[in-house]
């Protein structure tokens, strides 16, 4: 069902897209249709609602309003068709998940697998997106869930579970360090460091511990790619510093050891599992929801 005018669904793509033909692309329209029903839309609320600009469409005030508007237009549609089909008691559907990059490689592939196995009717479309972007995107309305790594600004969500994972040592199974349950940094000293370096956020825990400690690192290599580092340490080249959300699924399998770093001034990274306060989650986003809390409590160590 499709509830908008044609102005307001070409105003919401040419916002979107900043551009009238990445929009005529996008809803496989004509521009000059698109165009026309924005100039009517703005001459009928007596406001230009776009900058024409050399660089494309820019919102001016107004527009920012409609923009906002629109969107919460589109949430509360989308919830409201959630709910009929929990009255109808329909199985099946889509959700929304915002993640971030570093649970691509284990986390979510896991959570994929036991959606299809237990939940066949379900479509889960995952979005990975730039961690710090991801609350707003949630705000938005463009997304069900979102899970979060170090979330700094909850005011707006409701936390649904929280949990941290370790920062250590990664290592090839049968490296000396292996064979210790948790290591100081001082114990590391002496085996060449794959050093992590921005923009991975552990650069600069990392740059805050050796100097805290005052221990300086033989360095074998320098990376700011998580799975860099993990396809150095792979081959011997030296140890890597990362967390333990970075390597489970290698260490799952048995292709690398981590070792915890203990200490006072060594921070865990923290997952929340998320959704926005004003949204009425659906049966089957709660649902979702459940499945993640438990993928999220059989990974703790």
């Amino acid at each position: 069902m499709q509830p908008f005018s044609r102005f307001l669904v070409y105003f919401l793509a040419v916002a979107r897209h900043h551009s009238i033909r990445k929009a005529a692309e996008d809803l496989h329209i004509a521009g000059s249709a698109i165009n026309r029903h924005i100039l009517l839309g703005e001459k009928q609320l007596q406001t230009p609602l776009f900058e024409r600009l050399p660089s494309g469409m820019r919102l001016t005030a107004a527009g920012e309003l409609l923009y906002g508007c629109a969107r919460r237009w589109v949430r509360d549609l989308d919830d409201l068709n959630r709910q009929i089909d929990d009255l109808k008691g329909i199985r099946r559907g889509q959700v929304d998940l915002l993640a971030p990059e570093a649970l691509s490689r284990a986390f979510l592939p896991e959570l994929v697998a036991r959606m299809k196995h237990d939940h066949p009717g379900v479509v889960l479309n995952m979005n990975i997106r730039d961690n710090r972007r991801i609350y707003q995107t949630l705000l938005s309305g463009e997304g069900d869930l979102a899970l979060l790594l170090d979330p700094e600004e909850i005011r707006d969500l409701v936390v649904v579970r929280r949990m941290s994972f370790p920062l250590g040592f990664i290592c090839q199974p049968d490296h000396p360090l292996a064979r210790h349950a948790a290591v100081r940094l001082a114990q590391c000293a002496d085996y060449p460091m794959i050093v992590p370096e921005p923009p991975l956020a552990l650069s600069s825990v990392f740059t805050r511990l050796m100097e805290s400690g005052r221990i300086t690192f033989a360095v074998a290599s320098r990376a700011n790619n998580v799975q860099m580092i993990i396809s150095l340490v792979t081959m011997g080249i030296g140890i890597g510093f990362l967390s333990y959300l970075d390597v489970m699924s290698e260490v799952t399998r048995g292709e690398l050891a981590f070792v915890p770093l203990v200490g006072a001034n060594v921070p865990h990274l923290t997952l929340a599992l998320v959704h926005d306060r004003t949204r009425q989650l659906s049966r089957t986003t709660r649902m979702v929801g459940a499945l993640i809390e438990d993928i999220m409590s059989r990974h703790v160590i």
